[in-house]
């Protein structure tokens, strides 16, 4: 495992040396270096999001960190990183059987970076690595339905390319490497993929596509490896405002033991994204996302596998350039293959934030985390509420 990091790691550095080399070549472009720094505070009313042993929690944190960008008209390099450090406090007299909230205390990361370079009007070579050290599930699986706290680190790294043929043809493929390594000796994974869409283009603002994926999973202790492939049909769409996803396919799963079935899979998605025009997440006046879709779950650590049916909801807006408002709603049922197992998982949280000046935001966030299960013990409710201030600061920029 460490040699295949190396060699990516080299791999990296020598695309990037040449995105560098290439800016050389085009011109000046503009720099962009905002140095930031987030603190919060944080009640959990169930942190461990247990049935019976219900325990309230407060959670500090800091995370220094700094964005970088360089672009020019034919090269786009980002890097956002953090350093976050977290600490817990229990409120609530230590019950028998669970451990102390400070024990969890650690330093992770969050670094995601990403470069890409416009070869030519048909030519586009891109590289992307997102590297996180938390103790969040959800950075291991989309879909995940997991209350686990164990602390890992995990590596996305994913060159691609993307070819227009003709006038009407592009061909985008990817290569991804996912590299899960926990801290203790728990079931550490990696993951090859491909993926390769063939796009036709039907006017600027609208394309249908073909993808194909296809990765192998592999695990380190007892879980089975499996191989995958999916085909399915998508439409996207472009507006002023708006860009609509959607389509759907087979997805089909092989297992390495022969003591689990095959899984078989009707995988569809819907995507509603709404953004102000040339502006980022950061910078957008409006934000709206929707995500519908049903998917299988890619992270099976003792062969643990389930169909994920989910609405996610995002609603932002920012008023008078100094207050902003946030809205996220989701619900996920999963529905587990190889046991009887069903659960419904409820989330929704409401964000007001202050600019007090032009880089200080003081906010306030509350929600909701519940789960409904048929097996007895897995049922949760959490309430949680959480100050932050929000340091982002940016410096010139050419």
């Amino acid at each position: 495992m460490r040699k295949n990091n190396k060699r990516k790691c080299v791999c990296a550095c020598s695309i990037i040396a040449c995105l560098l080399w290439a800016t050389n070549v085009c011109g000046a472009g503009k720099i962009i270096i905002d140095p930031k720094i987030y603190f919060g505070v944080k009640n959990n009313s169930n942190f461990w999001k247990s049935a019976q042993n219900k325990a309230s929690v407060n959670t500090y944190y800091v995370k220094p960190g700094i964005v970088f960008g360089y672009v020019t008209p034919k090269v786009d390099i980002s890097f956002d990183g953090t350093l976050d450090a977290f600490w817990y406090d229990d409120q609530d007299d230590q019950q028998s059987g669970v451990r102390a909230a400070e024990d969890d205390n650690y330093v992770g990361a969050t670094v995601e970076s990403k470069a890409n370079f416009q070869v030519t009007d048909r030519l586009n070579l891109g590289l992307k690595d997102d590297f996180y050290v938390t103790r969040d599930p959800a950075r291991s699986d989309g879909n995940s339905n997991s209350i686990a706290r164990d602390k890992y680190a995990i590596n996305y790294f994913e060159p691609n390319m993307y070819y227009e043929f003709a006038d009407k043809f592009g061909l985008m493929s990817k290569y991804r490497n996912t590299y899960t390594d926990y801290e203790k000796n728990l079931e550490d994974s990696a993951e090859n993929r491909g993926i390769f869409d063939l796009f036709y283009n039907l006017n600027r603002s609208a394309a249908v596509y073909v993808d194909y994926q296809v990765w192998k999973r592999e695990y380190d202790q007892d879980s089975s490896d499996y191989t995958s492939n999916m085909v399915s049909l998508n439409y996207e769409h472009q507006f002023n405002y708006y860009t609509i996803k959607g389509g759907g396919g087979y997805h089909n799963r092989t297992f390495d033991s022969d003591n689990i079935d095959d899984l078989d899979l009707f995988s569809w998605k819907i995507q509603l994204k709404g953004q102000d025009a040339d502006t980022n997440r950061r910078t957008t006046r409006s934000y709206l996302a929707l995500d519908v879709g049903q998917e299988m779950n890619d992270d099976g650590t003792g062969d643990s596998y389930f169909t994920a049916t989910y609405l996610r909801f995002e609603g932002a807006y920012r008023f008078f350039d100094k207050l902003e408002t946030t809205v996220k709603a989701a619900y996920q049922n999963s529905d587990y293959h190889t046991d009887p197992r069903d659960e419904d998982t409820y989330y929704s949280s409401l964000y007001l934030g202050y600019n007090i000046f032009n880089y200080f935001t003081l906010g306030i966030e509350g929600g909701f985390e519940s789960r409904d299960s048929n097996i007895v013990g897995n049922d949760y409710d959490d309430l949680f509420v959480m100050f932050l201030l929000n340091v982002d600061y940016s410096l010139s920029s050419r």
